[in-house]
């Protein structure tokens, strides 16, 4: 049976409805020393199938687990990477900083975080900075740098934990399949509650700015990060999967590649749909960004694929998109931080290395 669809939901609903009938009718029979226990038993049972029903449901509008081997850690994360389309020309290098005041250390070793004012945004917000170990090894050496941006809701910090990024560049970089990146991982909800998807809402939040502008800004003055184009990408899943796609095509000149892992293309906030610029594939389409796209999808996640597809059909050269399409997984975190290896291995053949 599988996962999703109406059957399990459908007997997920008897088990809730049978449980506390059966609780009512076997409560007055059960007798004797061993009573309590059963009955305990049969509390238990009740509760539990209220909660399964209530998983199966959640589970089955959001998509969270596509299959029974996702929902066990039996992610397929194993296919292939391929270009869909024509070539893109590189570009080239710039200048540093180093580390002011602002950055405290913070969630781990070789992390930083600063509550900073965007100089053009005017948003104060986060931002947390992971440095890998040969910054400190090689003080005069310069790093690329990749934003990350978490879906909604969500936080920046699910990047450095949950979503294992340090971990995961750090053993591609042992195999010799990643370079070392400085991980940028800003707040994308500078408005608690409010999905502004990475745009600058009109009559609000600057919120494009502050993520391409600003945060690019606060790192190559506080880090020694190449601030050239050709040396940032950007990473997001779900809803920051639609941010990573869009600031590179929006901001070309800024970025260099982008992975959108799970994510959308045009936006789902009534207000932004109608903004000029926020529709990813009509962006491809009009403006032909010398960018390279990193699209990952599920075969199990079907709006994901659809989305891709619609990024495919969409693209002309100078504009590459690659599409890594696994065949099993939901939309879950399980899912992407097994292709985290892969688009960091992506992300080493686009930007400019380490000088």
């Amino acid at each position: 049976m599988s996962l999703l669809g109406w059957p399990l939901l459908v007997l997920s609903i008897l088990l809730a409805v049978a449980a506390p009938v059966g609780c009512a009718l076997l409560w007055g029979r059960v007798r004797g020393t061993g009573a309590w226990p059963v009955r305990v038993s049969l509390i238990v049972l009740s509760q539990v199938t209220a909660v399964l029903v209530a998983g199966v449901g959640l589970n089955d509008h959001f998509e969270f687990f596509a299959s029974w081997s996702d929902l066990t850690g039996q992610n397929g994360a194993d296919a292939p990477i391929q270009q869909q389309n024509g070539g893109s020309e590189p570009l080239g290098r710039g200048l540093s900083k180093r580390l002011r005041k602002d950055f405290r250390p913070d969630h781990g070793k070789n992390t930083f975080s600063a509550e900073l004012v965007g100089a053009k945004s005017g948003i104060r917000s986060k931002v947390w900075v992971w440095l890998p170990p040969q910054y400190q090894q090689h003080p005069q050496q310069r790093f690329p740098v990749i934003e990350l941006f978490p879906g909604f809701p969500g936080t920046p910090v699910t990047w450095l934990h949950t979503m294992q990024g340090p971990k995961k560049l750090q053993e591609a970089m042992k195999k010799g399949a990643a370079q070392p990146y400085i991980l940028v991982a800003p707040t994308i909800t500078v408005v608690p509650g409010h999905d502004t998807e990475c745009a600058n809402v009109p009559h609000g939040p600057k919120v494009a700015t502050w993520l391409a502008e600003d945060v690019r800004r606060i790192v190559t003055e506080n880090f020694r990060a190449l601030p050239d184009r050709d040396a940032w990408g950007t990473m997001g899943y779900s809803t920051g999967g639609y941010c990573a796609a869009k600031l590179t095509a929006q901001y070309p000149h800024l970025f260099r590649a982008g992975v959108s892992m799970s994510g959308y293309f045009t936006p789902s906030t009534a207000a932004l749909a109608k903004v000029q610029g926020e529709n990813v594939p009509a962006l491809l389409e009009t403006r032909h960004p010398p960018i390279d796209l990193l699209l990952t999808a599920s075969k199990q996640d079907p709006g994901t694929t659809n989305a891709v597809n619609t990024m495919v059909k969409a693209a002309r050269p100078p504009s590459i998109v690659y599409t890594y399409v696994v065949p099993r997984g939901g939309h879950n975190i399980g899912v992407w931080t097994a292709m985290l290896p892969k688009c960091f291995q992506w992300l080493t053949t686009k930007l400019t290395h380490a000088s």
